[in-house]
């Protein structure tokens, strides 16, 4: 059996422990996407993001496991997603780290640490010039834009401040006691009027593509916060980055990017209103590892022809 990895995602020590852990497996890394085709030509799995050359190239090809969670790097090959061959991805040990950045960039955004920091690294002393500028999560509102697993956990912790959470999501899994009211998606104007806080925990999907426009923006309230943790191409930039220049929005944390990296010239990286962070939110030495078990399991899985565990909807995107 030949499985390539197509990721140095969880280390290149990897490739090793599993080499180690499965002596009669054959693993081949194939970590640049020009060393796909020839790589997964006979290969039965990828642990990885397939491309469509290899995918093309692959003969025998059975298993695709997505190192994270997000699947949409794959979702525009085609010829995969109208095969037989099925994709698993690796939820859960993202969910505590990301949900916790959430509170953390709240928390900074309102505390206006990051002025603070700056003022430390001066040696300034200025208590005036944050009178009146603090703001207290306790009473306020936030909004969950995708009540998956994220949007859960950062619900939970949102109410344990005394916030008061409402959420959208097409489908939940469910409502945790957190959440006071979670709306079919055609009520986001409504979630995004009432929301102190906008906490963006939805996938990237065509349906949520820029769903967070310039109009929708501009029904948000004056000195709100909008938080991206989940994918970029959710929220429109340029319309984002004009409100946070006026002032009409207070502040944002984003951890997620429309262009990875974010492009040099783009405004977000200079406003002083803005804590930006290179998608890193969930990368504890505990997402690691879990990550790793995760693909461990299903590969016991695969070797012994039972079912595997987390296979994603192709059409779906997730």
């Amino acid at each position: 059996m030949k499985i390539v990895i197509g990721s140095d995602h969880l280390g290149e020590h990897f490739i090793d422990e599993l080499s180690d852990a499965f002596p009669d497996v054959e693993f081949v890394a194939a970590y640049n996407a020009s060393e796909l085709p020839a790589a997964m030509s006979d290969a039965d799995a990828l642990f990885g993001w397939a491309t469509r050359d290899g995918f093309l190239a692959a003969k025998k090809l059975r298993w695709i496991h997505c190192p994270g969670m997000g699947i949409d790097r794959m979702t525009g090959i085609n010829e995969l997603i109208e095969s037989d061959v099925p994709v698993t991805n690796a939820p859960g040990p993202h969910v505590a780290p990301m949900a916790d950045w959430v509170l953390g960039v709240m928390l900074a955004l309102a505390h206006r640490l990051r002025q603070s920091m700056e003022d430390q690294k001066a040696r300034v002393w200025d208590a005036p010039k944050y009178a009146h500028r603090i703001v207290e999560l306790g009473g306020r509102t936030m909004g969950i834009h995708g009540l998956g697993a994220i949007g859960r956990a950062v619900a939970r912790r949102a109410a344990a401040f005394d916030m008061s959470v409402y959420a959208v999501d097409p489908g939940p899994a469910e409502v945790p006691e957190a959440v006071r009211e979670c709306w079919d998606t055609d009520r986001l104007d409504d979630l995004v009027r009432i929301s102190d806080w906008l906490v963006i925990a939805a996938p990237i999907l065509s349906e949520t593509r820029r769903v967070i426009d310039r109009r929708r923006i501009e029904l948000m309230k004056p000195g709100s916060y909008l938080i991206v943790v989940s994918r970029g191409g959710i929220v429109d930039e340029d319309a984002l980055s004009d409100a946070l220049k006026s002032g009409r929005l207070a502040g944002a944390g984003i951890d997620a990017t429309e262009v990875e990296p974010l492009p040099q010239g783009s405004p977000l990286w200079d406003l002083d209103n803005v804590i930006l962070t290179s998608h890193v939110s969930a990368l504890s030495p505990e997402l690691y590892e879990g990550r790793r078990q995760i693909f461990r399991d299903n590969l016991h899985r695969f070797i012994d022809g039972e079912p595997l565990l987390h296979v994603c909807d192709k059409n779906a995107g997730f």
